[in-house]
């Protein structure tokens, strides 16, 4: 069998009931990656050839044929969930993740990264609330670049 290869995902499909779903199943950093391999849990082969700067999200449909469709489920991972009490923990907390270069999603009250042993380690000591849990992750996404002087 030949691999598929996808090259946009597909705004707004028609998926008629009679089509047999088919997962990608992606973790946050492989939603990101527009050019890359992947397997479904069907063992279908697809490779992704997608415009840059395509981000995938927890649903995006890449294909739809006759038999099947294809479809992006987002991946729960390990991650620290942040629970702050005040304004300086949040400040401390972006201090210590950003310095570290980390993603984070904000969740109301909660901030979220993937689980590193390191930021647990931090988190300890500096004696802030934290659990890790497996959940989606999904990191803020910024507009602008960041660049060291």
């Amino acid at each position: 069998m030949t691999m598929m290869i996808i090259e946009n995902k597909i705004d707004r499909p028609i998926i008629p009931d009679r089509l047999e779903k088919v997962v990608v199943v992606l973790d946050w950093e492989a939603r990101r990656k527009s050019r890359q391999k992947a397997t479904t849990g069907t063992g279908l082969e697809i490779a992704l050839a997608l415009p840059t700067g395509t981000v995938l999200k927890d649903g995006d449909v890449l294909f739809v044929g006759d038999s099947y469709y294809v479809v992006v489920e987002a991946e729960k991972e390990d991650v620290i969930a942040v629970y702050p009490k005040t304004m300086d923990e949040s400040a401390r907390i972006g201090f210590e993740l950003g310095n570290r270069h980390l993603p984070v999603s904000i969740r109301g009250k909660v901030i979220l990264t993937p689980y590193d042993h390191g930021t647990e380690g931090v988190l300890k000591t500096l004696g802030i609330p934290y659990q890790r849990q497996r959940e989606v992750f999904e990191p803020v996404r910024l507009t602008g670049r960041h660049v060291h002087p």
